[in-house]
């Protein structure tokens, strides 16, 4: 009993699925990614693969997972672009490259000598220069914040635009191939494929079997009906987890009448 353990675990273990869209539930039911779907058995995972709804849906993910890091893309290259501006208007000019600042270490002259005054508080104050050429500086930053913000503004309704409404040219032309038929001309095929019996003109030149002595034949039978409890130990424990999976299911429709009716009960005796 022990060694029909064993091999009924590795034979689960060399029927697992590896695929980047293949998953297993809690129970260890094998599940379609894509599709949110359940596959009975390991064999037929690639009957699922090649059907038409799971490629719908695998073409569905991937055009939706473009549309995403397209999107990502334009949101980071307009903040870069913002941030690159920005940068640009905050970096100031060195003082002898700005015309509007004036030099600090250079005294403003008014038009009078220096003694034309005999008392200094009668002389005219300086004008204000620093407070003019600030109001210059602040007065040019706005408009270019604003233009700036206008282009990202614009570049954002575009990829909107072609986001929702795609070219017609793009959808016919998805829809041609989509439609599309290929056409060849019939090839015979000299082979024979694998698993089919061999044509009568082939069995004539097929080797003979070699022939086996009592031992070899003992061994062979030996391993085929071991392979034969295996299929239908499989066999029995998936009914059986189907039969258990289903009896759960009727004892939760049973908690939940039963839960029904007690509220029932209890609303019927409060009326009364």
């Amino acid at each position: 009993m022990a060694d029909v353990r064993a091999l009924l675990k590795a034979k689960r273990q060399e029927a697992k699925v590896s695929h980047p869209l293949a998953s297993y539930t809690a129970s260890g039911q094998l599940k379609c990614i894509a599709c949110g779907t359940i596959v009975k058995q390991a064999a037929a995972w690639n009957g699922h693969v090649g059907s038409k709804s799971h490629r719908t849906n695998v073409a569905r993910l991937k055009d939706e997972e473009r549309a995403r890091e397209a999107l990502l893309a334009q949101q980071s290259l307009s903040k870069r672009k913002a941030s690159d501006h920005d940068d640009e208007d905050d970096e100031p000019l060195p003082d002898s490259l700005d015309p509007k600042r004036p030099k600090l270490d250079q005294p403003v002259s008014s038009g009078f000598p220096t003694d034309f005054f005999s008392d200094p508080s009668k002389a005219p104050p300086l004008q204000a220069e620093d407070e003019s050429d600030q109001e210059d500086q602040s007065a040019d930053t706005q408009p270019a914040t604003a233009a700036s913000q206008d282009v990202i503004d614009l570049e954002w309704q575009q990829f909107q635009q072609a986001m929702l409404n795609p070219p017609e040219a793009d959808i016919d032309t998805r829809d041609t191939y989509d439609r599309a038929t290929v056409m060849a001309e019939p090839v015979l095929n000299d082979e024979v494929p694998a698993g089919f019996p061999p044509r009568p003109d082939q069995a004539a030149e097929a080797e003979p079997e070699e022939e086996l002595d009592e031992d070899a034949l003992r061994k062979r039978k030996e391993l085929d009906e071991r392979e034969l409890i295996m299929d239908r130990l499989l066999e029995e424990e998936r009914l059986q987890e189907e039969a258990d999976a289903k009896v759960s299911m009727l004892k939760n429709k049973l908690e939940m009448i039963k839960k029904r009716r007690e509220a029932a009960k209890a609303a019927k005796a409060k009326k009364a």
